[in-house]
């Protein structure tokens, strides 16, 4: 973990506080300080890699949302909490994905409970098995990008290819968990996690493609990646 504050107390608060909760959570850990976004990003290019990242908003020189745009932008899928004095900047982070927000000053219980949340999120294993005439497949589902029906069956898109299951789009639908996976479209059922921007009537993912939004299921896409943000 990586805590990046340019207020040397706060700072030190953080990094010790980190280190209290993962200890108490039994999670094998090292937590590291930052004072500035470009101490940060000298560590990132030297090699280092967090998984999680504990960033203040507004720092002198770079910002820490200047700083997860630009990690986004080459696709890293590094957690990111805000720490932050401020809500006025609220509105330009979702397209960062963060955990969470957390105002200063900061509660060890307000902390406590984002590290939580992002440990049950993305650091506990999660697969998705499906059994189809005979065989059985087995998925990390944050692996899968998208699903698209095809040859009266499904190809599921992921991060290493594409996997082809002979059933039906609507049946794909009943074995992908049903808080990470949206119908989009008719031909697709995307994995809200590797969205990195949405327009009016297309979604754009973490690897470059992008799928149309159908009409019919406009309302619902919009339902229910709001409410994933929210509990992300």
């Amino acid at each position: 973990m990586a805590v990046c504050e340019d207020e040397k107390n706060l700072r030190e608060d953080l990094c010790a506080q980190c280190a209290a909760i993962l200890s108490e959570l039994q999670v094998e850990h090292t937590v590291t300080p930052y004072s500035s976004a470009e101490e940060l990003e000298a560590a990132f290019s030297a090699g280092a890699e967090f998984s999680l990242l504990c960033l203040d908003i507004l720092m002198d020189g770079k910002t820490g949302m200047k700083l997860a745009q630009e990690l986004r932008e080459r696709d890293d899928r590094t957690s990111i909490l805000f720490i932050t004095g401020s809500t006025e900047f609220l509105k330009d982070g979702y397209s960062v994905r963060p955990i969470q927000y957390l105002l200063k000053p900061v509660s060890r219980e307000d902390l406590e409970q984002a590290i939580k949340t992002d440990l049950r999120l993305y650091h506990q294993p999660r697969t998705v098995t499906f059994r189809v005439a005979g065989r059985t497949f087995v998925l990390p589902a944050e692996d899968i990008l998208c699903a698209e029906s095809r040859d009266h069956g499904s190809v599921l898109h992921t991060t290493h290819g594409e996997q082809f299951i002979l059933c039906p789009l609507s049946q794909m639908q009943e074995y992908l968990p049903k808080d990470r996976f949206c119908r989009c479209h008719n031909s697709f059922i995307v994995n809200l996690f590797h969205i990195r921007r949405v327009s009016s009537r297309t979604i754009y993912l973490t690897d470059g493609r992008d799928l149309s939004i159908g009409r019919r299921y406009m309302e619902q896409f919009q339902d229910q990646f709001v409410r994933y943000l929210n509990q992300s």
